[in-house]
């Protein structure tokens, strides 16, 4: 089902919100989109069904627009001064390390506990990834790698395609490392518990070389696809360059 572009509101509703945002100091306009979405999700309480679905998943797609692509085009982290307790509802933190903003795909994931029909599942069944908690700016575990590679399959030109083939190749990336240090008995580095979660998750990769090509693989993939996405896209062909070295630095996921 196509997603409708807009939600109707009451009028009423929709003033208020014009409000907020136009309230907010004029040269902060992240403030003022912020306080337009929490506005707008508000106003979503007294909506159900089919409407309020799509008014999560509309929402969901702002607050990466807004907090992710900077990141991702221009390597520009949203200061966390701008932070209200309130933001919490729509899973707007400050990251423990970054001290910015960062989204973690709450919205999304009380989208896809209401589509039980999944009639929105080509932007649903993202938040089956991360259950429902990641995007680029958010911090996240150990992803479904599964779900992940059932969504590349159902959704090949999906809204979150992009996204998924990231945590696809990023995950191969560390599943070599992981089978690297499993085949290296002289090897000094420790591996946690949730690295070991890479053996027990890999469907049938078994030697660190065959992890290596997929994760250059997928590395390949995302830059075929030529997004705007600058930032996101040169540590893409450093990863890739430096799996084709035969070396692999630091862990995308599980890095505590």
């Amino acid at each position: 089902m196509t997603l409708s572009v807009a939600i109707k509101m009451r009028p009423s509703i929709l003033i208020g919100i014009l409000f907020l945002a136009l309230s907010v100091h004029a040269a902060d306009p992240v403030s003022a989109k912020l306080e337009a979405i929490y506005a707008q999700y508000e106003a979503l309480a007294v909506e159900d069904g089919e409407k309020r679905i799509e008014g999560l998943i509309r929402l969901d797609q702002e607050l990466r627009k807004l907090i992710d692509k900077p990141w991702t085009v221009e390597n520009r982290p949203i200061d966390g001064d701008l932070w209200m307790k309130k933001y919490s509802t729509l899973g707007v933190t400050i990251g423990h390390y970054s001290g910015s903003l960062q989204y973690t795909g709450k919205l999304l994931e009380e989208a896809k506990k209401l589509d039980v029909k999944s009639q929105y599942s080509s932007y649903t069944d993202y938040a089956d990834i991360f259950s429902g908690a990641g995007s680029f700016s958010g911090a996240f575990g150990m992803p479904n790698i599964e779900a992940a590679l059932k969504y590349e399959e159902k959704f090949p030109k999906g809204p979150f395609i992009e996204d998924t083939l990231i945590i696809i190749g990023n995950f191969y990336d560390d599943l070599y490392k992981t089978l690297k240090i499993e085949e290296t008995e002289t090897s000094s580095e420790s591996k946690g518990p949730c690295h070991s979660e890479y053996i027990n998750k890999s469907p049938g990769i078994e030697k660190a070389e065959a992890a290596k090509q997929m994760a250059i693989k997928y590395y390949a993939k995302i830059l075929a696809l030529g997004t705007e996405n600058k930032a996101s896209n040169a540590a893409i062909a450093m990863w890739k360059k430096s799996l084709e070295r035969g070396s692999s630095a630091g862990w995308h996921f599980c890095s505590d």
